[in-house]
């Protein structure tokens, strides 16, 4: 069993239904050639829900970037589909690895060298040396990338991202059509 370093929001993340495929990454990266990974988004801020994808970064040491992207795929399993986005031109080691579960988890990955990645707070070091943190080249939100602006989306990542816009749409309606129900029976 791998040791999961603590964070403000590991309570909550422990309560949705990803936790056991986090887990699942977290042993993966635990292990040569990866030093570690790193939590971004909903599931670093404290904010992940049920339907939250896993965004993260699984680093390398400088140096073995090869080694660790042609090992990319221990990091899961049980997949429904996998897909990578290619290098950035330049020598920067990172490159995008993304995949979807069978139960419909979808995890946004990189697989970086600390130089490699650019990142923005909040970030968690979810396993691996929290000394990690400080070797990753940090920018500010405004001055990454947008996602997508350099690359194009791959078809699977767009329509989950819609699914994801449409379910919260439709739990909003509910919860405020329920809201005026009650209002209406309190009179």
């Amino acid at each position: 069993m791998v040791l999961i370093n603590d964070w403000p929001g590991r309570r909550r993340a422990e309560r949705v239904r990803q936790w056991p495929r986090v887990l699942e990454l977290a042993e993966a990266a635990a292990n040569v050639p990866f030093l570690g990974v790193v939590l971004l988004g909903s599931f670093a801020r404290g904010e992940a829900d049920d339907l939250s994808d896993v965004d993260f970064i699984a680093f390398a040491a400088e140096g073995a970037f090869d080694e660790a992207w042609g090992q990319r795929h221990v990091l899961h399993r049980d997949v429904a589909a996998c897909w990578d986005y290619p290098r950035p031109p330049g020598d920067r080691d990172v490159a995008g690895h993304r995949w979807l579960t069978s139960d419909f988890v979808l995890f946004d990955g990189l697989i970086a060298t600390p130089t490699g990645s650019r990142v923005a707070d909040p970030l968690h070091v979810l396993v691996g040396d929290e000394a990690l943190s400080s070797q990753l080249v940090k920018r500010t939100p405004e001055e990454l990338p947008k996602h997508g602006q350099q690359i194009t989306i791959h078809e699977i990542e767009k329509l989950y991202g819609q699914l994801k816009l449409a379910v919260r749409a439709h739990r909003a309606r509910v919860a405020s059509s329920s809201r005026t129900d009650a209002g209406r029976g309190a009179r």
